[in-house]
């Protein structure tokens, strides 16, 4: 803001509407904040049976590995009516109710929770590189499958250009044979 001299006094700008307007809302916006980091969070508490966080780390990981294979073929598990989060419950020997108190309860604990969603990242990481070798090496085998393929094509296709003038000169020296063998018969 500045100041202007008129006559033997000063006197200030107006303010803008929209600074004041701006000015009111970042105060509401602070006291709000204050407001809610004054409440208490009620932790959740620790369920009566308690997944291990090594077990919880693989039954993460296979629960994202089942929901991207359900979201690329979900038309198969539709038709077969399978329902993947129910096996890998069933696999771990883990109720959906306990897997639900487990979560609930490490997502209260948010370092322990990030550090579980770390470690099923550098799972899935891991995975995704494996796959991506064994997909290089099924594409490498197939050029190598595809190459011996052209390669026979282009044998066979030589040996029928081949054949027929090998027949001619098989039938050309069998001539000559019967002609040498049989005697003359200006003789």
């Amino acid at each position: 803001m500045t100041k202007t001299k008129t006559s033997d006094h000063y006197t200030t700008p107006k303010a803008e509407p929209g600074r004041i307007l701006l000015m009111k809302n970042s105060i509401y916006f602070v006291v709000f904040l204050v407001f809610i980091s004054c409440q208490s969070v009620d932790k959740i508490a620790e369920p009566k049976i308690v997944i291990e966080e090594d077990r919880m780390v693989e039954i993460l990981t296979d629960i994202a590995f089942v929901k991207a294979a359900k979201s690329s073929n979900r038309k198969v598990f539709e038709e077969k009516k399978i329902n993947p989060e129910a096996y890998i419950l069933k696999k771990y020997g883990i109720d959906s109710i306990v897997f639900a108190e487990n979560n609930a309860w490490y997502s209260g604990q948010l370092e322990k929770y990030e550090a579980i969603f770390i470690r099923v990242k550098a799972n899935l990481d891991k995975e995704k590189i494996k796959y991506e070798k064994l997909k290089k090496e099924e594409d490498s085998i197939k050029k190598v499958e595809d190459s011996i393929k052209k390669i026979k094509d282009s044998l066979d296709l030589k040996e029928e250009l081949i054949t027929p003038e090998a027949a001619i000169e098989k039938e050309i020296e069998e001539a000559r044979e019967k002609r040498l063998r049989s005697p003359s018969k200006k003789e």
